[in-house]
């Protein structure tokens, strides 16, 4: 994992509550979960903001994700700036942030 990219783990009280991981070869965050009961608290925030950080230190290059329709994840995604960008499969939406879109999410 360390050789394609990065992961982040949100801990809170011993307890893995969420993690994040970007993959620089394909360019995709390969995964952004967080247990349903600590939603709503800003950790799916942090760690989305770190993992975008550490990824355009990294690339320039637009990351890209995929995540089914009418889902939190998708009105989270939504709401954090990112651009939806046609399918990912047949089942997916794929959505994308470029550098210029990460600056604009961060002077926000």
């Amino acid at each position: 994992m360390f050789r394609r990219g990065k992961g982040w783990v949100a801990e809170l009280d011993g307890l893995v509550v969420g993690f994040s991981i970007v993959d620089l070869q394909e360019n995709n965050v390969w995964a952004l979960f967080l247990l349903p009961e600590y939603e709503g608290r800003g950790i799916g925030r942090q760690l989305h903001q770190v993992m975008l950080n550490w990824y355009f230190q990294q690339t320039r290059e637009p990351i890209w994700l995929g995540t089914s329709p009418g889902t939190r994840a998708e009105a989270f995604y939504r709401k954090a700036g990112w651009q939806q960008n046609g399918l990912n499969g047949e089942k997916e939406l794929r959505f994308e942030m470029s550098y210029a879109g990460f600056l604009t999410m961060n002077d926000e």
